[in-house]
C-alpha cells in the first residue's frame, strides 16, 4: 500500500494493524527527533510535568483525525529555531510499509486531489492514507478535560451530552437509513447542519425536515446498544451503585420562524436518566463523589467506543489513547480500569500516559509485560537553547527494570548505587510475592521500617504450589538471606560505604532468581 489508499479487498485480506513506531520531529516539547518503538504493542508512558508526555497525546490525536482542530504549524517548537518544514508526525505500520507522515504541507487523511472522472474510490481517499482514515473512525483520545465535560462543565444544571454523542461517542455509530444503505449518526447529523435552508421552498423545507427524521430514528435507535455497555463498564469498575436507566432527547425540529437569524435545528438535548441507590440522580455533577463521577464519564466515552466498533473487525487498528484520565482516582479504583482495559479492549492498541510515578509503576507491575512497551520522560537541560527531554524505554516488570538498572552501575563501578537498586528490586519483588502468595505482612505507617528479615522470615512460611515447590521456594530464600546483612537491608548502607562488589554480584543473582520464582503465577 505504501501510504496510498488501498483496495477494500487488500485491506480486508491484510493482517490486523497496529502502529509499530511513533516518530515526533520539531513536535512541541521536541525539538529534534524521537522515535517510540511500539513494535504493535500497547505503549504505556510516565512523563514529569512540563517533560513532554503530553505532546505525545497531541500528537497521536492531531494524526489520527479527519480534520485536525489544530494545524501542525500551531504545535511546532517554539524554542528549536528551525524552519516550519521540519516539524511533523510520523506513524509506522505494522505492515512494513514507509511511516506515513503529518507534514506542514499535507495531513494523512486530508485528499489533496481532484475527483478523477469514474473513479469513486479515488474521489473518497484520493491520495489520502486509507490505514490512518480507518484509524481515525475507529479510535479515542481522551484527557482529563474531556471527563470534565460530562460533569462540571455542564453546570448545576441537568446534564446535557447532545454534543459530545454526535461528535465522539456516537459519531461512527452505522446505522441503515431508507433505501437499505449504511450510514453513520454523524453523516446523519452533517445532513441535518448541511440541510439548513437558505429559503422555505417546500423542497427545501422537506430535506430539512427528512433529515431530522432520519437522525432521530437512528439517534434513539442506539441507546438500546449504548445504555447496557456503559452499566456494564460501571459495574466492572466497582461502581454498582449508579445506574444509568436511559437517555431522553426530545428528537431534532426545524424551526421555521420568520426571520432567518431566529431559524434553528431545535432539540439538541440528550438528558441521562441516572439513579443512585435507587434514587433519581438529575445533577450527578452536584451530588456524586470525583471518583464515581470519572467513572461514570469513562465509561460514558468508553462504551461509545464499544458500540462504534465493533470486535469482529479484527484487520483495522482500533486505537485508545487516554492522557491522565485517572487523576480523579486513587489506587484502589484505578486497578478496576486495567482489568477493563485488558478485556474489554483487548483488540485495541491501548497508549496509556501518566504524570503519577505510583500509578505508573502499578500500572506496568499488573499489566501483561509481554503486551506491553513502557517509556519514561524527563524534563531536559532547562539551560539548553531548546530543551530537549530525556526519553529512554524501561522493563515493564519494575523489579526487573531496577536490577538491569544495577547490572549497568556494577559495571561502571558504582557499586553503592548497583546495591541500592538492588535491594529496590528485591522489596518490590517481596511485596508482589505477598500479594499473589496471600502471605499476610504487619502494617507500618512508614514501609521503609520493615527490614529485609521481616519479609523472608514471612516468605519462609509459604507452602509451595504446583508452579514452584517449597524446595526451589526455600533455595531462593537461603540465597537472599546470605545477601541481606550487606545489600538488602535498607540502612545497611551507610555503615558499610565500601561494599564488596562481588556481594553486590550475588544479590543480584539472588534476586533474580526470587523474581524468576515470583513470576509463576499459578498457585
Amino acid at each position: 500500500m505504501s501510504g496510498q489508499a488501498a483496495e477494500p479487498a487488500a485491506v480486508a485480506a491484510a493482517q490486523p494493524l497496529r502502529i509499530k513506531r511513533l516518530t515526533l520531529t520539531d513536535f512541541r516539547a521536541f525539538p529534534g527527533t524521537e522515535h517510540f518503538d511500539l513494535d504493535g504493542k500497547n505503549l504505556l508512558v510516565y512523563g514529569e510535568n512540563g517533560a513532554g508526555k503530553s505532546s505525545i497525546f497531541h500528537a497521536l490525536n492531531g494524526f489520527f483525525a479527519l480534520k485536525p482542530v489544530r494545524a501542525l504549524r500551531e504545535h511546532k517548537n517554539v524554542f528549536s529555531g528551525k524552519p516550519d518544514g521540519e516539524c511533523k508526525v510520523a506513524v509506522e505500520y505494522s505492515n512494513g510499509d514507509a511511516p506515513v507522515e503529518w507534514t506542514v504541507a499535507k495531513h494523512p487523511c486530508v485528499n489533496t486531489r481532484r475527483r478523477p472522472a469514474g473513479d469513486w474510490y479515488q474521489y473518497l481517499f484520493g491520495n489520502a492514507d486509507s490505514r490512518t482514515i480507518s484509524t481515525a473512525l475507529r479510535s479515542s483520545c481522551l484527557d482529563y478535560r474531556a471527563l470534565l465535560d460530562t460533569n462540571y462543565r455542564q453546570g448545576s444544571g441537568p446534564i446535557n451530552l447532545f454534543a459530545i454523542a454526535v461528535e465522539h461517542l456516537l459519531r461512527d455509530y452505522s446505522v441503515t437509513v431508507s433505501g437499505g444503505s449504511t450510514s453513520t449518526l454523524g453523516n446523519l447529523w452533517g445532513a441535518v447542519l448541511a440541510g439548513m435552508p437558505s429559503s422555505h421552498t417546500s423542497a427545501a423545507l422537506a430535506r430539512i425536515n427528512q433529515a431530522c427524521v432520519d437522525f432521530n430514528t437512528a439517534f434513539r435507535g442506539a441507546f438500546p446498544a449504548l445504555v447496557p455497555l456503559i452499566n456494564e463498564l460501571m459495574q466492572l469498575l466497582g461502581w454498582q451503585d449508579v445506574e444509568l436507566k436511559g437517555f431522553n432527547t426530545p428528537g431534532l425540529t426545524y424551526n421555521q420562524v420568520r426571520l432567518k437569524q431566529n431559524r434553528a435545528v431545535d432539540g439538541q438535548q440528550l438528558m441521562p436518566e441516572l439513579s443512585f441507590r435507587n434514587h433519581a440522580l438529575p445533577t450527578p455533577q452536584l451530588f456524586l463523589n470525583e471518583a464515581r463521577l470519572s467513572a461514570l464519564a469513562l465509561a460514558i466515552y468508553l462504551a461509545g467506543r464499544l458500540a462504534c466498533t465493533p470486535t469482529a473487525e479484527a484487520t483495522a487498528l482500533k486505537l485508545l489513547v487516554l492522557d491522565d484520565v485517572l487523576i480523579g482516582l486513587d489506587n484502589s479504583n484505578r486497578t478496576p480500569v486495567l482489568e477493563v482495559l485488558m478485556h474489554k479492549f483487548a483488540d485495541w492498541q491501548v497508549v496509556l500516559l501518566t504524570h503519577d510515578r505510583n500509578w505508573f509503576d502499578l500500572a506496568r507491575n499488573h499489566l501483561p509485560h509481554e503486551d506491553w512497551r513502557c517509556y519514561e520522560v524527563y524534563e531536559g537541560d532547562r539551560q539548553a537553547q531548546a530543551p530537549m527531554p530525556i526519553v529512554y524505554q524501561t522493563a515493564n516488570r519494575p523489579a526487573q527494570g531496577l536490577l538491569k538498572k544495577a547490572r549497568e552501575l556494577l559495571e561502571t563501578q558504582y557499586v553503592e548505587a548497583a546495591a541500592n537498586y538492588t535491594r529496590q528490586a528485591f522489596e518490590l519483588g517481596a511485596r508482589k510475592a505477598c500479594e499473589i502468595k496471600k502471605i499476610e505482612m504487619r502494617y507500618c505507617v512508614d514501609p521503609k521500617t520493615h527490614q529485609a528479615q521481616d519479609f523472608l522470615d514471612k516468605l519462609k512460611s509459604w507452602p509451595g504450589s504446583r508452579a514452584v515447590t517449597k524446595k526451589e521456594w526455600d533455595a531462593v530464600i537461603k540465597r537472599l538471606e546470605m545477601a541481606k546483612t550487606v545489600v538488602l537491608n535498607p540502612y545497611s548502607h551507610a555503615l558499610a560505604p565500601n561494599i564488596p562488589k562481588r556481594e553486590v554480584e550475588a544479590a543480584i543473582d539472588a534476586v533474580n532468581g526470587f523474581l524468576d520464582l515470583v513470576a509463576r503465577r499459578r498457585q
